[in-house]
Parts: C-alpha cells; sequence; structure tokens
C-alpha cells in the first residue's frame, strides 16, 4: 500500500517519468510540479483568508493565479515541455510577486513571498537567467519603496523594513547563484568523468580485439606449423 501511494506521487511530481531519466530533466520537471502543487495549496488558503479580510482584488488575483498553476500543470503533464512551462512559470510569478509587493497585502507582509523568487528562478532558468529575473524583482521592489509615500495605490513600507528587506533578498540571491553553479560545476566534471570513462572503455575493447585477433593467428600458426607436444619446439623436416 505505502509502495503503491509512493509510486503514485512519484508518477505525479516527474509526469511519469522513470526514475532511471535524464537527472537534470528530472530535477526540473519534479521542481515545477512542487512549486505548482504547493503554490496552489496556499493560494487556495491565502485567497480564502483574503476574502474573509474583504481584500477582495487580493483574494480574486490569488483564484487567478491558481487557474493559472492547475492549467500550467496540466500542460506540462501533456507536453513535458519542461523549458517553456518553466519560463512561463518563473515570468508569471515575477509579476505576481511585483503585484504582492505594489499591494502591500495584510498589514504589508505579502513582500515576504518574494524571497522565494531567486530559488525559483536560479534552480528553474539557471544562473545567468534566473539572477536576471530576480534583480528585477529586486529592482521594481526599490522602485515601490521609493514611490510608495508618494503613490496613492501602492503600498508604502517603513524604512526600517526597507534596510533589512534589500540585504536579505540580495543574501538569498548570492546563496542560490553558488547552489546553483555548484551544482552546474559538479555537473560539468559528471560529463567530463562520463566522457574519460567511455573513451576508456573504447580503448579497452579495442585492445581485446587485437588480442583476440593474435589469439587466432597463433591458433592458426599451430595448425601450420608442427610443434612438439612435450617439449614445445618446433620439428624439422627430418622429424627432430
Amino acid at each position: 500500500m505505502i509502495k503503491k501511494i509512493r509510486n503514485n506521487l512519484w508518477n505525479i511530481i516527474s509526469c511519469g517519468l522513470p526514475m532511471n531519466y535524464c537527472i537534470d530533466v528530472l530535477r526540473i520537471i519534479c521542481m515545477l510540479n512542487i512549486i505548482i502543487i504547493l503554490g496552489g495549496f496556499f493560494l487556495i488558503l491565502l485567497g480564502a483568508v483574503a476574502y474573509i479580510q474583504h481584500q477582495y482584488t487580493l483574494g480574486t488575483v490569488d483564484i487567478i493565479m491558481l487557474f493559472f498553476l492547475m492549467w500550467l500543470f496540466s500542460f506540462l503533464k501533456k507536453s513535458r515541455n519542461y523549458h517553456r512551462v518553466s519560463f512561463i512559470g518563473t515570468g508569471t510569478i515575477l509579476v505576481f510577486y511585483g503585484f504582492l509587493i505594489v499591494l502591500g497585502g495584510a498589514s504589508n507582509t505579502a513582500y515576504i513571498w518574494s524571497f522565494t523568487y531567486p530559488l525559483i528562478a536560479l534552480f528553474l532558468l539557471g544562473a545567468g537567467l534566473g539572477t536576471m529575473m530576480s534583480l528585477i524583482l529586486l529592482g521594481l521592489a526599490i522602485a515601490v519603496f521609493v514611490s510608495g509615500p508618494h503613490v496613492a495605490f501602492i503600498a508604502s513600507y517603513h524604512t526600517d523594513l526597507i534596510i533589512r528587506f534589500i540585504p536579505s533578498y540580495i543574501t538569498v540571491l548570492l546563496f542560490a547563484l553558488v547552489m546553483e553553479r555548484s551544482r552546474n560545476i559538479v555537473q560539468e566534471r559528471l560529463t567530463m568523468s562520463k566522457g574519460h570513462l567511455e573513451e576508456s572503455n573504447a580503448e579497452k575493447e579495442r585492445l581485446i580485439h587485437e588480442l583476440k585477433d593474435k589469439i587466432d593467428e597463433l591458433k592458426v600458426l599451430r595448425g601450420i606449423v608442427p610443434i612438439c607436444a612435450s617439449c614445445k619446439r618446433v620439428r624439422n623436416d627430418s622429424g627432430f
């Protein structure tokens, strides 16, 4: 029973791909599905809380985001096009987190979700594009912090929060960048080791074939040249 449940969960998270599939593809697909499932669960809870607190704009956006994640989950399962899903999903989350920072949410706490963005962006899009997307969100947050006190529909944040938010976000971004770069280095080294191993195996196969050819030649020579069964010396024409 437990094994069946575990297999079913794996099929859902991996879109039915076997465990021996390409590890990098499995990593991205599993991360996408986990983000979608967790995001959908939290959106249901937070959307309900937003409606209870009469924050109808935030609740409506949460529900729209929930339906979008449901569509994304279905599209990924059918197409397995993780490149497109990663880009669309990461871009949409960027817009959604930007909206949360602008709106502020309950007691101006919605910005907290933005700390998860560097992890999502870098792990799904890679170090280069992921860092750029994370910096875009940071730039948007700084723009909101600056314009908040002067624009009516933008949330206004306390200076103490702003001072702590920016270095905290940059710290998360740097940690995510180091982790992603380390993973890339390990992957490159594994690929190089695999290439050297394949070359070594090919050389070994070549030597085995050469040895077999030599053995076959010796067998042929033994059939032609008379060799004494006792002393292993070649007999001459006189029989000695």
